[in-house]
């Protein structure tokens, strides 16, 4: 069997899921081809998955060099996801591909697309075989929204490998020479990531610990932000650190006493499960979509989670922590051990790709 799976190659932990995915699949028996489309032609064989990179250019060149190659390459399977979904499905319809998965990672509420956009993703998707869901309320958008038959949707999570990388020290020992109590929060910068929830939480916490927020991440909402801590006084303690890299994201959750992820819509949240996998204890919105895998009797959601409409919830979580009393970092370690099993999740993916029953 021929799998072929087109994703954007680069450093970033998402990539680096697919690759490991590749590769477990290339070592299972599987023939796996990678495909993505970035600035340059490149070509490299990775641990057994050969790997082509083709240079992105105009909108129907890319149809149609994706068009190209499944015909050249006669998959039995193909998997995409984000701007790859629409090219990859449409060829696999016209060429006949025998499964043919869409991987949808993005809420409704998050992008709020127009009318037009949710009737155009409408037709790709239902040109799928298969739509796959990171989430329980995702799974539901391709019903409701998106009008994707019950039968033809899964649901699974990712895993990280974000343990695998060792910080940096530059950044640790930058992060770690202050004695205040370190709130983190890394994500975009953009409106429905919530941010200035956090900042107006510490403005209103009241402590004799001296406190800083630590804000990871990039994007066009900067300016209102950097206004808000402005007009609040706060400039000496919220730091905005900009974009990190891998290593520097491992060594911003290792120094954080705890980290706040608020967003209004998350479809899943990669943020939650990298901070989780390091032991680093979160605050995390009700709204994130990993939270539907969680055994909610063992682990009760209540105590890690809130309403990102809610700045007094979020205080009230935050003061714990400051206070010594929240969540240690072995609870959130174990949470993400048996919340986010790479074999289990490794062997629900691969009889959902391998065996052509689930797509009936």
């Amino acid at each position: 069997m021929k799998i072929l799976i087109l994703y954007t190659y680069n450093q970033g932990l998402l990539s680096n899921f697919f690759q490991e995915l590749s590769e477990k699949l290339y070592h299972d028996g599987y023939e796996v081809i990678n495909f993505y489309l970035k600035h340059r032609e490149d070509y490299f064989l990775q641990n057994g998955v050969r790997i082509y990179g083709e240079k992105k250019r105009g909108y129907f060149k890319n149809y149609y060099r994706i068009y190209t190659f499944i015909k050249k390459e006669k998959p039995d399977v193909v998997i995409s996801n984000f701007s790859y979904i629409n090219p990859a499905v449409l060829a696999g319809r016209l060429l006949g591909v025998k499964s043919n998965i869409a991987w949808f990672h993005t809420a409704y509420g998050h992008t709020k697309p127009s009318f037009i956009k949710v009737y155009n993703k409408t037709l790709y998707l239902n040109m799928a075989n298969l739509v796959l869901a990171n989430s329980k309320n995702l799974q539901k958008e391709m019903h409701t929204v998106y009008k994707v038959p019950r039968n033809r949707t899964k649901r699974v999570p990712f895993w990280t490998n974000i343990t695998n990388y060792e910080p940096c020290t530059k950044t640790l020992n930058n992060l770690q020479k202050t004695g205040a109590f370190k709130i983190g929060c890394p994500g975009r910068l953009v409106s429905d990531k919530n941010h200035q929830i956090v900042i107006e939480a510490v403005n209103a916490l009241k402590t004799n610990k001296p406190i800083e927020l630590f804000i990871a991440g990039n994007g066009a909402y900067k300016q209102d932000l950097e206004t808000l801590v402005e007009d609040l006084n706060l400039k000496n303690q919220v730091i905005f650190l900009g974009n990190l890299s891998l290593t520097e994201m491992v060594a911003f959750y290792k120094s954080m006493d705890v980290v706040v992820l608020p967003s209004y819509h998350e479809a899943f949240g990669l943020v939650f499960i990298e901070a989780i996998a390091l032991g680093t204890p979160v605050i995390v919105s009700s709204k994130f979509g990993a939270l539907d895998f969680i055994d909610t009797q063992e682990f009760l959601l209540e105590t890690f989670t809130f309403n990102p409409n809610s700045v007094s919830e979020l205080i009230n979580h935050l003061q714990s922590y400051i206070n010594k009393n929240g969540m240690p970092s072995n609870y959130f370690k174990d949470l993400y051990t048996k919340t986010f099993d790479k074999e289990l999740i490794y062997q629900t993916i691969k009889d959902i790709v391998t065996n052509p029953k689930t797509l009936n």
